[in-house]
């Protein structure tokens, strides 16, 4: 297993030499092995499927103009991941800018729904959303990519440009950030997790 790993590493590295010397093709086989990841990180941030696809690839289209800039001999998912989030990172805001601005112009009430067990489930997903957007954006994604994810610290250290031993505290000061804001804001959260 090791040895897959390793080779599929050392294999990784070349194709990144070769795109950096604008093989197309070497490039294209990045983006298959990355484009599910970089979906699934482009959707925590937007939690829209159409949205994030876009995201991703516009992402990939970042990345492909500044691959000549990438430091060889890195790991290449951190980079990308780091250009997947930063977009749509940049989309939720605009999506943000967008819908006050349709809030602000509709002024007709939202039609009362029937509640049930599902509506109850949802409501806690979206409040449980709301408390992980409370958080900064470097909180925000370190959590999204170490626990949704399952980014290893290791690649999550690099994503965020530090050493691996400070990937840990600021897991933790990240959860205890989230912690005191479900406290507070979300005191509903824990009063249902404890019945």
């Amino acid at each position: 297993m090791y040895k897959k790993r390793e080779e599929q590493t050392l294999d990784e590295h070349a194709l990144v030499a070769n795109a950096r010397r604008g093989d197309v093709g070497a490039f294209e086989e990045l983006v298959r092995r990355h484009q599910d990841i970089a979906f699934r990180t482009a959707y925590l941030v937007l939690r829209d499927a159409d949205a994030a696809e876009d995201a991703a690839q516009e992402a990939m289209v970042k990345a492909y103009r500044a691959i000549a800039r990438f430091h060889e001999g890195g790991a290449f998912r951190p980079w990308l991941l780091k250009i997947v989030s930063n977009q749509a990172l940049t989309m939720a805001r605009s999506r943000k800018r967008q819908q006050a601005a349709l809030e602000r112009a509709s002024a007709e009430p939202h039609a009362l729904l029937d509640i049930d067990e599902t509506l109850i489930d949802r409501e806690r997903a979206r409040l449980i959303w709301s408390a992980l957007q409370s958080l900064n954006d470097r909180e925000r994604m370190a959590v999204y990519l170490r626990y949704f994810l399952g980014l290893p610290e290791r690649e999550l250290a690099e994503y965020l440009g530090v050493p691996p031993g400070t990937v840990k505290s600021r897991l933790h000061r990240a959860l205890e950030h989230l912690r005191k804001l479900i406290a507070t804001d979300w005191p509903q959260l824990i009063e249902e997790h404890a019945t």
